[in-house]
């Protein structure tokens, strides 16, 4: 008798873990989009955050821009639900990142490529010079606070090929 119920109980459970949608369960939500000049204030749940591979930082929050607001490249692709842009123009190139905010999390600019993540603003300056290859990418995290409050004003992020002055002239 004990066997049968043991087995009914597994068979039970089993049912209910196949019953559930995976995709609902956990589900990845990303955030608002923001407009740059304008007080983004938020309240995250469980389900706007992720975990960058090789992070041990813990969870992070993409922000989510308007792709016409950040550059005017159109081999510059924009993944609406994960918030990353991505290089696709068949070859290597220069690219100038500016960015300029204010905010109450500690924001990260970050360029990757193979689920490694870099950070670009990690020297105080505020643009970097990237090499990019087809399928690099860009993307602006917040990592998780205590209160799960992210407060931030994008004033500027720009995405756009860099020229030296030998080239301009």
């Amino acid at each position: 008798m004990k066997k049968m119920i043991i087995i009914a109980a597994c068979v039970g459970g089993l049912a209910c873990m196949l019953a559930c949608n995976k995709e609902e369960v956990g589900a990845y939500t990303p955030l608002p989009k923001i407009h740059l000049g304008e007080t983004f204030k938020y309240k995250c749940e469980p389900e706007n955050y992720i975990r960058l591979e090789y992070d041990t930082l813990g969870e992070a929050a993409v922000l989510n821009f308007y792709k016409d607001e950040i550059t005017s490249l159109d081999y510059l692709e924009y993944d609406e639900n994960s918030c990353t842009f991505s290089f696709h123009k068949g070859e290597t190139g220069l690219y100038r990142i500016s960015w300029e905010y204010t905010s109450e999390n500690t924001l990260r600019i970050l360029y990757g490529q193979n689920g490694m993540w870099y950070r670009m603003n990690a020297s105080g300056t505020h643009e970097y010079l990237l090499e990019a290859n087809d399928g690099m990418a860009i993307k602006v995290i917040a990592y998780r606070t205590n209160f799960d409050s992210l407060h931030c004003t994008i004033n500027r992020f720009c995405i756009e090929e860099y020229k030296n002055e030998e080239q301009q002239e």
